[in-house]
């Protein structure tokens, strides 16, 4: 009679918990507050034009996303002129793998994507997906994570695609706030 209820115990508690257990940890989020002024050796871009490109990607966001409980955009440059945009969104998200191709499906055309390697991230419930591409004639590498509680997207301008992951991770780290 024991085994029988330890085994009900852990069918009906241990396996939905196993399995519910990413989304209690990264659900709920949301963006910085500001967005911090530097991340890692990157400096955030407050001019005219970096502030035109946030508000452009914000709008895009929020048409793509509407149940996003929270946007978010920048633009950062380091000391040699290397570029990252990083755009993203906060909010509950019941399949993040499938979020993470259908983000970059919905932006395969724009930057001319190639096809997409899968990063391995080592979190249950995370997942990555990095591909080469073309903005205004430069190649960038497009990297986007998602888990249940945010999808982020970063461009990556002279970085290597390994190099483009990392730095992505270490960026949402700094502006996806869990609670």
């Amino acid at each position: 009679m024991l085994v029988l209820t330890l085994l009900g115990v852990f069918c009906c508690c241990g396996l939905p918990g196993y399995y519910l257990w990413p989304a209690w940890q990264q659900y709920p989020a949301q963006p910085a507050e500001p967005l911090p002024q530097q991340v890692r050796d990157l400096s955030l871009q407050d001019d005219r034009d970096g502030k035109q490109v946030v508000g452009d990607l914000k709008a895009d966001l929020r048409a793509r996303n509407w149940l996003a409980e929270g946007t978010f955009a920048a633009v950062y440059r380091d000391g040699s002129g290397k570029r990252v945009t990083i755009f993203g969104t906060t909010g509950f998200r019941f399949n993040p793998e499938s979020d993470v191709t259908k983000e970059l499906d919905e932006l395969r055309d724009q930057y001319h994507l190639g096809a997409t390697e899968p990063v391995e991230t080592g979190v249950r419930g995370e997942y990555r997906g990095c591909t080469t591409g073309r903005e205004d004639g430069e190649s960038v590498v497009l990297c986007t994570t998602a888990d249940h509680g945010s999808l982020v997207t970063g461009l990556f301008t002279r970085r290597s695609l390994d190099e483009s992951a990392e730095l992505l991770d270490a960026m949402r780290a700094e502006l996806v706030l869990r609670q």
